[in-house]
């Protein structure tokens, strides 16, 4: 069976943030030709669990299945986001999302029950590498929670399982005998014929383009802090807690390591904050309340606040100007 590289390089992707560079996996594996910008690519089943044993190894760290889901999910964002526009109930939705794995990870096997009050979707792989399937669950599990709660209208509750489950799993986890996340039906977006205020179409490439300069800027941990960041937005940036737990480390750990080179977390967040502002302000589809909700702001007033810090006036003023400027 044949797996796409690409669902390899998203988890060496993530290793990269914890100190594992893809070149420490593919060499020993004698993966070198494997080509990154190749989505096509296919590799053997027995490969991608021998890069991942290897990584399981390095980290020891029985979650980083989960980890990873969190800082990969901007990678399948864009795929899932534009079905999100295009179908109108979550069956429709997890048809296409079941033809995605079937395609690039067949060795996953899902199953969707539906009832009047819940939907379950069912997760499991076919192998005795049970080590390596746990990651592999756990992280589709979580890649997917988080695509349903951008699809959706309102607020989202769900809950996903694992036969693993410890108290050291984030919430919405619990301990059952299977890989599942359920939730009761929900209205996605695309059945009010309404867009998201965030405008995701817009964002999706602005943030990959930004994590892919960062990348080639250097290998300071400031700057794997603000890869990690943009890699787990959708599109709030995250907190530092979050942060933290993506590089397996405690908040006052990444404090301390950011402060040995001049930095803070603060810092590093309104430093985002106001290159994300700078692109949005170049899109009329941004009102000022849109702006603020996707800069996490509580009020629009706390973000004119900030934005006058920044750029030294208001949001209209500085936007009419970039206009004028461009005409």
């Amino acid at each position: 069976m044949k797996v796409a590289a690409l669902h390899l390089f998203n988890f060496l992707d993530y290793a990269q943030m914890r100190g594992v560079t893809p070149q420490r996996v593919l060499t020993p594996l004698q993966l070198n030709n494997l080509d990154k910008q190749d989505i096509n690519q296919l590799i053997e089943e027995a490969e991608i669990y021998k890069a991942l044993n290897w990584v399981q190894d390095e980290l020891k760290d029985d979650l980083w299945g989960i980890k990873a889901g969190n800082f990969l999910t901007l990678k399948l964002l864009g795929l899932i986001y534009q079905i999100s526009l295009q179908v109108t109930t979550i069956e429709e939705a997890f048809h296409y999302l079941q033809s995605y794995l079937e395609t690039t990870l067949p060795l996953v096997k899902m199953k969707t029950t539906t009832t009047a009050e819940q939907i379950t979707v069912l997760m499991q792989i076919e192998n005795e590498d049970k080590k390596i399937n746990r990651i592999i669950l756990e992280n589709v599990l979580t890649i997917i929670s988080r695509e349903i709660t951008l699809m959706v209208t309102g607020e989202f509750s769900f809950s996903l399982t694992s036969p693993y489950y410890t108290t050291s799993y984030p919430s919405h986890w619990k301990k059952e005998d299977y890989f599942t996340i359920s939730f009761a039906p929900v209205l996605l977006k695309a059945a009010l014929r309404k867009r998201p205020v965030e405008q995701l179409d817009l964002l999706l490439p602005e943030y990959l383009k930004l994590i892919e300069t960062l990348k080639a800027l250097d290998q300071s941990f400031s700057n794997k802090v603000k890869v990690t960041m943009l890699a787990m937005s959708d599109p709030h940036l995250p907190d530092i807690t979050a942060v933290s737990d993506a590089l397996y480390l405690t908040p006052r750990s990444l404090q301390r390591k950011l402060e040995r080179e001049n930095s803070s977390f603060r810092e590093i967040l309104l430093d985002l904050k106001k290159q994300i502002c700078s692109f949005l302000l170049r899109h009329k589809e941004y009102s000022i309340t849109s702006m603020s909700y996707v800069l996490g702001y509580a009020e629009p007033a706390a973000f004119i606040h900030s934005f006058k810090k920044w750029f030294g006036d208001s949001p209209e003023r500085v936007r009419q100007n970039l206009r004028n400027s461009s005409t």
